[in-house]
């Protein structure tokens, strides 16, 4: 009859006979749209956000492109500072030229790869904490309560009639109160 939901409260799938199942709203209309478009992922810049950060945690290159531009621009103008100085000396063609490039070169891939791991980090984190946050919201809360009781007839005609009768006429006018309830007081049931 009961089933229990994720934080292990109970909630009403079908309420017993006799009760009505009823919501209470937590969020505002607002608060409900956001929440719904953050959860189907629906949400323009919303969703935008949410496919940048999967695609940096799932280490798409093309998510970095963005991220490692001022790197390659600063490694370019090392390279050309590099040049600079070497060919000073006319010692572009050395050795220490090519050991000095290549240093610059393994510095950017230390660099970038750092980078991208701390991006990528950052991505599955800030996922992770909004999951979290968004599976421990509560949109509404499901409550059950008594099916509004209809007035017995039966028993204030059987009553009145007895006070005035005996015990004869108030079994009459009970009989005659159900009977009148039944037929124009009681909707049918489904």
């Amino acid at each position: 009859m009961f089933n229990a939901g994720p934080t292990g409260s109970q909630s009403p799938r079908n309420a017993p006979a006799g009760y009505n199942v009823r919501q209470l709203q937590n969020f505002t209309p607002e608060m409900a749209e956001l929440f719904k478009s953050l959860i189907g992922g629906v949400g323009g810049g919303a969703q935008g956000g949410l496919d940048y950060l999967s695609r940096l945690a799932s280490g798409d290159e093309s998510a970095f492109t963005s991220a490692e531009a001022p790197a390659y621009s600063a490694f370019n103008k090392t390279l050309g500072q590099l040049g600079s100085r070497f060919s000073q000396y006319g010692a572009r063609d050395s050795s220490a030229f090519q050991n000095a490039v290549s240093g610059a070169g393994g510095q950017l891939a230390e660099n970038l790869g750092a980078q991208r791991q701390g991006l990528r980090q950052n991505a599955i984190d800030q996922l992770l904490g909004l999951s979290t946050s968004l599976l421990g919201q509560r949109p509404h809360e499901n409550y059950i309560e008594d099916e509004p009781q209809s007035f017995d007839w039966g028993g204030l005609i059987g009553g009145a009639a007895g006070a005035f009768g005996g015990p004869v006429l108030s079994a009459l006018g009970k009989g005659a109160g159900t009977y009148l309830q039944n037929k124009f007081f009681t909707k049918p049931r489904q």
